[in-house]
């Protein structure tokens, strides 16, 4: 999780996903960014990336609806969706532009259903 300091106070600095089978999001997530997920406890896992921990799965007791929906950063949309359909999750929405100076956006379901998005500021390659 992020320290706080006056720059992440009020932002969003954390993200859990809520999965149905915690050994087959690992995977799935471990293929698609290239987390390492470690164990923290029965029933959660915490992401990493280059060292930082970046998201926690936990057990869902029963599926949930689409809800908070989190955007995680790739440098080429297209290669991160191809890894995404590769490791069993489907594509909902594919690249989608947000603004000429945002960037582009799309998003995805993983493996248990869950829908996470995705976002680049690089144009298509």
């Amino acid at each position: 999780m992020a320290d706080e300091t006056p720059d992440t106070l009020d932002t969003f600095t954390w993200t859990e996903i809520g999965v149905g089978d915690l050994d087959r999001a690992a995977t799935f997530y471990g293929s698609v960014f290239g987390w390492q997920i470690e164990p923290f406890g029965d029933d959660y896992r915490i992401a990493t990336c280059r060292g930082q921990q970046v998201a926690g799965l936990y057990r869902w007791q029963v599926p949930l609806p689409d809800g908070v929906r989190v955007y995680v950063s790739v440098a080429d949309l297209e290669a991160a969706l191809t890894r995404v359909e590769r490791a069993g999750g489907t594509v909902e929405h594919g690249r989608t532009v947000i603004a000429p100076e945002m960037g582009w956006w799309a998003d995805f379901r993983d493996v248990d259903g869950t829908l996470i998005g995705m976002t680049t500021a690089n144009p298509e390659r």
